[in-house]
């Protein structure tokens, strides 16, 4: 099992499984999305998980297995890519992938509906995913013998930056939100733009390339 995963076709094929069942999930979703206000979905003020909401979002059990069956293959693909890079930081970055790949998992299997378990998946995936990236770019960068160019490095500064703005922010947010004395009620209609909301996609939308990127360089 491990000798098939040394393969770089083998790590293509999990990466673009991954991705696809990712892509396809949310768009699946997204399209006949209408919130409790009737409107459509935005990736401007529409946090991701909201696609998997169930009673609101109409194809949430496609998000939500997207969700898992991404996770699932992301796991392998992890797994296959800090094997085949040399070196410490590839092994690292493994570790983290393999974690953020379980908690991609969950964020299917406890959909918004049970926020306590959902969230608790969401913010692993989160803080370990940025681990990931930076231990996968660190490998990518610093190889001792090099199976790809060290060029295709700077692929995930784009995802390390969209992590790390969302974990800023979100704490910045949160630590608001906690402090303010008594809390909004009722509270605020769904703005228009949303920099939270987008901020989170944008770790969607630069991860996917990532992995992309890496996969052809192979």
């Amino acid at each position: 099992m491990l000798t098939l995963l040394t393969s770089p076709l083998i790590f293509q094929l999990l990466a673009l499984i991954a991705a696809l069942s990712a892509i396809a999930g949310s768009l699946l979703a997204a399209s006949v999305y209408r919130g409790k206000d009737g409107k459509p979905y935005s990736l401007l003020n529409h946090f991701i998980s909201e696609l998997g909401e169930v009673g609101v979002s109409r194809f949430a059990w496609a998000f939500n297995w997207g969700m898992i069956l991404s996770g699932a293959f992301m796991l392998f693909a992890c797994v296959s890519l800090g094997l085949i890079l040399p070196g410490v930081w590839s092994k690292i970055g493994m570790g983290a992938g393999v974690i953020t790949s379980v908690a991609l998992v969950f964020v299917g299997v406890f959909p918004m509906n049970n926020i306590t378990p959902h969230s608790r998946a969401a913010v692993t995936y989160f803080r370990f995913g940025l681990g990931m990236v930076v231990f996968f770019t660190l490998a990518v960068a610093l190889q001792p013998e090099p199976v790809l160019p060290r060029l295709f490095s700077l692929a995930g500064v784009p995802a390390i930056l969209a992590f790390s703005t969302f974990l800023v922010y979100s704490n910045i947010v949160y630590r608001s939100e906690k402090a303010s004395d008594p809390p909004a009620n009722p509270p605020p209609p769904r703005p228009r733009f949303w920099p939270l909301a987008l901020s989170e996609w944008m770790i969607f939308l630069t991860i996917v390339p990532f992995f992309f990127v890496i996969a052809l360089g192979l």
